[in-house]
C-alpha cells in the first residue's frame, strides 16, 4: 500500500503545483511528509514497480492524473484531494496497466 500511497500522492502534488514534483524533497514539502518518510514511500514505490521510473506513467495510463487535476481543481487544496483521491488508489489497484 504504501507504494501506492507514493503514486496517489505524487498526482495529487502534480496536480497542485501544475507539473510533477522537481524532487523527493519538494513532494515532501507539498504533501508534508517527513523527508524520510517520503524517501521509504518512494523505495517503497520502486521495488513494487522495478521498470518504473516514477509514478508518472502508471498515474496517467490508469486515468489516475485526470482523476487528481479534477479533484484538486475542484476543492483546491492537496490534503483534501489525497482524501477524495482514494477511491482513484483503488482503481489504480486493480488496473491492469499497473503490472
Amino acid at each position: 500500500m504504501r507504494a501506492f500511497k507514493f503514486a496517489v500522492g505524487w498526482g495529487v502534488t502534480t496536480a497542485a503545483l501544475g507539473r510533477p514534483p522537481e524532487s523527493v524533497e519538494e513532494y515532501a514539502d507539498a504533501t508534508r511528509t517527513s523527508r524520510a518518510t517520503a524517501f521509504r514511500d518512494q523505495q517503497a514505490f520502486r521495488a513494487a514497480f522495478p521498470l518504473e521510473d516514477g509514478p508518472e506513467r502508471m498515474n496517467a495510463v490508469t486515468g489516475a492524473q485526470a482523476a487528481y487535476e479534477e479533484i484538486f481543481r475542484r476543492v483546491d487544496n492537496a490534503e483534501r484531494t489525497m482524501l477524495e483521491a482514494q477511491p482513484v488508489m483503488v482503481r489504480m489497484i486493480v488496473s491492469p496497466a499497473v503490472s
